[in-house]
């Protein structure tokens, strides 16, 4: 996973990289009724990940017959049903499993296919975590094609020779890449990315301005946090997205404690700063978002704070229970486009630590994604 990393040595700290997931939602040819509002958020994108948890959602037609199951297919080359469909390398879904309510009962016919058993009525909005994927090891994008069927022998027997049973079906796309700048185009399309300097349009520079901050009060030589100050440091990101219902992003945090945690302690010695902002002398640290501006030559929409999150308070949303926030398998929702369409948003983001006068010495780290996911 591309990440963002976040460390100390002593009394400094340096904040690296960071980068996201992104699923886009591209429209099937197919004669069957079109499942909508469709995506697919993964908790990591990169290349060859393992044990990721895939999050398939859509809605079913108003009109639909209802259905006892669905299936997915995943392909490397497009997401139209009517056409054959080439196997992702190194993909591997034969240990997927879900615990949604409902959907319990799976089946993997294949390596790229997952079926799902359960009742599907219309209207109804599925809603279905699969998990323990492989993802492939071709980094670019990565098609699904999502059926549903009158029962899950039908949907097994579909998605590997399309016998044309669905009852409604769709597509999407994902991307699958370890770069910064992450992009999916098929038809709908969507590009985050995070840089070190104000990023130019389409993400013209970033990949030349790796996100890097150094947090911390110079003294002499030294760059250093103490309990005096609330030491910041900004990193710049930029959105563009024609997904009819807009994009999210979500902030994730792979510390189970949540904030910044030293080498071998069992817990976060600079904690994470929760819903509520910290001032000068306490050991936390947290985000701050800034305030939407358009770059090029035909900005439109905008980024703003979603969630907890605000342009006043530094915060970092962790909960102990790992169902939602940080820390939780899909993070916490950070920022959002308004539910429409955007193009060349940028927004810079503060982040913020300080220490108390007994924080112990040493080296911290914590490893953060930004997950951006389209809405179709």
């Amino acid at each position: 996973m591309n990440i963002l990393k976040v460390v100390k040595e002593r009394s400094a700290y340096f904040i690296a990289a960071a980068v996201l997931t992104v699923a886009v939602v591209v429209p099937g040819l197919v004669s069957a009724a079109q499942v909508t509002e469709r995506s697919i958020g993964l908790s990591s994108a990169s290349a060859g990940a393992t044990a990721v948890s895939y999050q398939v959602k859509f809605t079913v037609p108003a009109g639909s017959v209802g259905a006892g199951a669905f299936g997915i297919q995943f392909c490397s080359n497009s997401p139209d049903t009517d056409t054959t469909c080439t196997v992702p390398a190194g993909m591997d879904t034969s240990s997927a499993s879900s615990a949604t309510a409902g959907f319990t009962t799976v089946t993997k016919p294949s390596a790229n296919t997952i079926v799902a058993a359960g009742t599907i009525t219309a209207s109804q909005n599925i809603d279905v975590t699969f998990d323990g994927i492989t993802n492939t090891t071709a980094a670019g994008p990565l098609y699904a094609r999502i059926g549903t069927y009158a029962t899950a022998g039908a949907a097994e027997t579909d998605v590997q020779v399309r016998t044309a049973s669905a009852v409604d079906k769709g597509g999407v796309a994902i991307s699958i890449t370890p770069t910064i700048g992450v992009s999916g185009a098929v038809l709908e399309s969507l590009t985050f990315c995070v840089a070190n300097a104000t990023i130019s349009a389409n993400c013209g520079d970033a990949a030349s301005n790796l996100p890097v901050l150094r947090l911390g009060e110079t003294v002499g030589s030294t760059v250093a946090l103490d309990s005096t100050h609330l030491s910041t440091g900004i990193l710049y990101t930029q959105i563009s997205t024609n997904a009819a219902s807009g994009a999210v992003v979500y902030l994730k945090s792979a510390n189970t404690c949540g904030g910044l945690k030293r080498v071998d302690a069992s817990g976060c010695d600079i904690a994470a700063a929760l819903t509520s902002t910290f001032v000068a002398g306490d050991a936390k640290f947290g985000v701050r978002t800034g305030t939407a501006s358009g770059t090029g030559s035909n900005p439109t929409g905008t980024i703003r704070a979603a969630g907890v999150y605000d342009n006043t308070n530094y915060k970092f949303n962790y909960l102990a229970n790992n169902l939602t926030g940080v820390t939780s398998p899909m993070g916490d929702l950070f920022l959002d486009t308004n539910s429409l369409p955007a193009n060349n948003q940028n927004m810079a983001l503060t982040f913020g630590a300080s220490v108390s006068n007994s924080t112990p010495a040493g080296n911290y780290s914590n490893s953060l994604s930004m997950i951006a996911t389209g809405k179709f």
